[in-house]
């Protein structure tokens, strides 16, 4: 048996904090000992039908897309999951998907919304945060009149409130590249860039969760705001406070790195015990949850799924009949779905769009985006970001307006 990690193969436009949370996992291996150069890489899209040698795979990654059978929690028998900092988007699960996390309690979650969902279902879980907050801190710091001031996917917003003095210094960027930046792979762009981070930064001014957090744990001074305060961004608030929207003229231009070597080496020494022996003692991880426990009515923005719901309330009326369909076969559709369904009784559901996928989904077969030309009458809601490139495209070839790109507020403004 050995160990492994997931590796993430796309095309077209991605955004690296996928990837530096599968970095995350090789730095823990690194931390246990293991060589890495001897871990099994199971591509993404394989896990529910991958096939080698029996491994233990570390689970700290976002489960919002679906897979083989349509359940992305569910791997293939030769995959032994730790789940470690487990991210879910929907509030329902299955009696399969209950009976699979059962099997492999407890589960980590990465943030309170998820442990929430799955003690519903008397599932063993803990609240351990993202597995990014235990890169190492860097040994140095760039000298002051060498370090840079990165901003990160800084919104227009947020950017005309840096001080002058401080923005004339920053090199604005983004975590968005298309596949063909990046000939060596998205991974390897990962890591050029947090090295970048690591050895030049003397600030990092971001709205990215997976910007701030390895970045804090690297011991770089972080500033971080968000004109919405997503349930995802709730654990960081121990580490950091992030700043809202009401708040950007408060921000302190002057952060000191956050300090919690301590802390970090609790989350690695718990994880490293899990992945050894996942039936050993819980007294470790419900500290942490403990730890990272609070109040989140300060995060209760759901990104697509508030931004759907506004865009429903205010073009339809409860009583209105529509037609709409849903473009690709993601958690956010079903959740938009779910809504729909039940604060609009008239409407109906005609499509479901997906380039690859042909099942049947929210009670009808998935078919492509040449429905759509057949049917512009219809409100098509694009409910992956990875999808909304072809979509914008499609829709001007074809004349189509009557659409919403969910997922808009999650892109660089």
């Amino acid at each position: 048996m050995k160990f492994a990690n997931i590796v993430m193969t796309r095309q077209g436009r991605f955004t690296i904090g996928d990837d530096v949370q599968l970095l995350a996992i090789e730095n823990l291996y690194r931390y246990m000992g293991i060589n890495y150069d001897d871990v099994v890489r199971i591509p993404f899209n394989q896990l529910s039908t991958y096939d080698g040698e029996y491994v233990v795979l570390p689970i700290s990654f976002p489960l919002y897309a679906y897979s083989h059978d349509d359940k992305i929690t569910q791997y293939s028998e030769r995959i032994i999951p730790v789940f470690l900092g487990m991210a879910l988007l929907v509030d329902h699960l299955d009696d399969a998907e209950v009976e699979y996390l059962k099997k492999f309690q407890p589960i980590g979650c990465r943030d309170q919304y998820t442990m929430e969902t799955l003690r519903k279902y008397n599932i063993l879980c803990y609240l351990n945060g993202c597995m990014t907050a235990t890169f190492p801190k860097r040994e140095r710091e760039p000298e002051e009149q060498i370090g840079k001031i990165f901003c990160i996917d800084v919104t227009d917003n947020f950017a005309k409130e840096i001080p002058e003095e401080i923005r004339k210094e920053c090199i604005f960027s983004n975590h968005v590249y298309m596949s063909e930046e990046c000939p060596n792979g998205s991974e390897a762009k990962a890591r050029q860039v947090y090295d970048m981070y690591r050895n030049e930064a003397k600030m990092i001014i971001t709205t990215r969760l997976h910007a701030a957090l390895p970045c804090a744990a690297m011991g770089i001074p972080v500033i971080l705001a968000k004109e919405q305060l997503s349930y995802r961004f709730a654990i960081i608030e121990k580490l950091m406070h992030v700043y809202s929207e009401d708040e950007f003229r408060n921000i302190n231009w002057k952060p000191e790195a956050v300090e919690y070597e301590e802390f970090k080496r609790r989350i690695l020494d718990n994880a490293a015990h899990r992945v050894m022996d996942a039936y050993n003692k819980y007294k470790d991880m419900f500290e942490i949850s403990e730890f990272y426990e609070g109040d989140t009515s300060r995060t209760d923005y759901f990104e697509a799924i508030s931004d759907a719901i506004d865009y429903l309330n205010y073009n339809y009326a409860p009583e209105d009949t529509f037609k709409y369909c849903l473009w690709a076969v993601t958690q956010t559709a079903k959740m938009v779905n779910k809504y729909i369904s039940m604060h609009f009784p008239n409407a109906e559901l005609q499509a479901v769009i997906d380039k690859t996928k042909r099942i049947e989904f929210c009670g009808v077969q998935v078919t492509d985006k040449s429905w759509i030309g057949e049917h512009k009458e219809t409100l098509c809601l694009v409910c992956a970001p990875a999808a909304m490139p072809e979509a914008r495209e499609y829709f001007k070839a074809i004349n189509h307006k009557n659409y919403l790109l969910c997922w808009q507020d999650n892109l660089p403004r």
